[in-house]
């Protein structure tokens, strides 16, 4: 190897590093922008319907955007003031929260025993009472951190909003810039993968956000007429939770039936069979038909996808892992699956008789003897 080379192979070396360095320094700004393409694609048919009713595109992604803006604003202020006052109620007195946890365990160990015929005792009471104090102390001290963490969030939900509001603006000379990096006879198809990509992404979120909007009201209302306490706290984090798609559903409903469980056996039980009943709908109807469609992936992929989305960037990256697998999945079709069963031309002999194989172009056709 002559020094020259060396000297080319260390600077590639170099900036190889440099670009994994600046790739890992600037992954929040990667996963806001991809957030933004996601909810930009989303809206995107919204945008051209305005348009087709003369509006001028600047106009038509402003009143969207604002659409969407005050709809979660408005979800926000409906459901997040009632949760903090039951959050604060318990930070306030410790006592309570650990009360309602040793009773709800007595009355799980009294149908135990009932059922067995024999005593039993899940957790030590005083260790409850302890571990329970403790909590609220660190929950205490987190509370400017937590505030912080709003804070940053509201920014990132600002920066998601500009740079929607810019790829819709730019969308048609970014994907023509982006195109004419490639050949010409190439071009038309790498617009096409972009479109499809486009649709996919718009078509997953959309469903995405149906299926938790719905899951989440039918939860609230069916628990407001059983006058369950706090019924739209309750609606509101399973259908969050089915932002994840197949198993959010069950960590969203493990979660709020245990904190039903803090006001009394009965609601737990009511809030367990709510989220049974909702979910015959969303599993059997609403799923199939909005998400399942988009993605076009196996469950036991998505599942996949999900545990590798959140074991690398938390529940961010579980919520991203599936459009993500989409993409991938789009890719490996165009430019694997389909070349490959393009290069399989068929073979013919005669008698009707068709034997589909990766023959050469030039490759006879095979007769067959009487």
């Amino acid at each position: 190897m002559t020094a020259q080379q060396a000297f080319r192979n260390t600077l590639i070396v170099l900036g190889t590093l440099a670009a994994a360095y600046a790739l890992i320094i600037s992954i929040r700004i990667i996963v806001v922008l991809l957030v933004a393409i996601l909810i930009a694609s989303a809206v995107r048919p919204a945008v051209l319907w305005l348009q087709k009713r003369r509006l001028a595109p600047g106009l038509s992604i402003l009143l969207v955007y604002l659409f969407l803006g005050a709809f979660i604003f408005g979800l926000i202020l409906l459901v997040l003031p009632p949760a903090a006052n039951r959050l604060a109620g318990y930070i306030e007195n410790d006592d309570r929260l650990a009360n309602r946890i040793v009773s709800a365990q007595r009355w799980i160990e009294g149908q135990i025993e009932a059922r067995t015929g024999s005593e039993i005792e899940l957790l030590d009471p005083d260790g409850i009472r302890e571990t329970v104090n403790h909590l609220v102390v660190q929950l205490r001290e987190s509370v400017p951190a937590l505030a912080g963490e709003f804070g940053g969030l509201f920014g990132d939900f600002i920066l998601t909003v500009v740079m929607g509001v810019y790829w819709l603006t730019s969308r048609d000379e970014a994907v023509e810039y982006f195109s004419a990096l490639f050949p010409l006879g190439r071009r038309e198809s790498v617009v096409q993968i972009i479109t499809e990509i486009e649709q996919v992404l718009g078509a997953y979120i959309r469903g995405v956000a149906l299926v938790a909007l719905f899951v989440g009201a039918a939860n609230a209302i069916i628990l407001a007429l059983l006058r369950v306490p706090n019924a739209l706290t309750l609606g509101w984090v399973i259908g969050v939770a089915t932002l994840l798609p197949i198993i959010g559903g069950f960590i969203g409903a493990g979660v709020a039936t245990l904190l039903a469980l803090l006001e009394s056996p009965l609601i737990a039980l009511l809030t367990f069979a709510t989220f049974v009943l909702v979910q015959q709908v969303e599993v059997h109807y609403l799923t199939p038909r909005t998400m399942s469609r988009s993605v076009r992936l196996n469950p036991i992929l998505v599942i996949l996808f999900l545990f590798i989305g959140a074991s690398l960037g938390g529940v961010v990256g579980a919520i991203l892992s599936v459009p993500i697998a989409g993409i991938i999945m789009i890719l490996l079709r165009h430019f694997i699956f389909e070349p490959m069963k393009n290069t399989a031309t068929p073979q013919y002999i005669s008698g009707g008789i068709l034997i589909a194989g990766a023959a050469e172009p030039d490759a006879p056709v095979v007769e067959a003897k009487p």
